[in-house]
């Protein structure tokens, strides 16, 4: 995952369904923040168009804060579209949840998992 750093990547899928999970390389790899390469994002793109995929998502980790988007996450949500995942691994068990961020309003979305 990137430990102690925070881990991060894309997801596609299909409409809000997500498929195949990207890690990306955090080029700025702090426990508190993380952000991505901007070729290496173009490169998975045109991947994912070679799939029939589309965009769904950014995910990344908290290692040690909870599953809830920060004050940086929000300001830098730019894809009002996208899913944005938050998972903590601070605590004994891992926690997953999905949020909105729209204009920097966060709305939690259900997240669920099928095969």
């Amino acid at each position: 995952m990137g430990m102690p750093n925070e881990a991060c990547g894309l997801l596609s899928g299909c409409g809000n369904r997500c498929k195949t999970v990207w890690p990306m390389k955090n080029i700025e790899p702090t426990p508190f923040s993380f952000a991505m390469d901007i070729q290496e994002q173009d490169l998975t793109f045109d991947m994912m168009k070679r799939r029939n995929e589309s965009f769904v998502g950014i995910y990344h980790s908290h290692p040690f804060g909870s599953a809830v988007p920060s004050h940086d996450d929000v300001i830098h949500a730019l894809y009002p579209s996208a899913f944005y995942f938050v998972i903590s691994i601070s605590h004994r068990s891992a926690d997953l949840r999905c949020f909105k961020i729209i204009k920097g309003k966060v709305k939690h979305v259900e997240v669920i998992i099928t095969d």
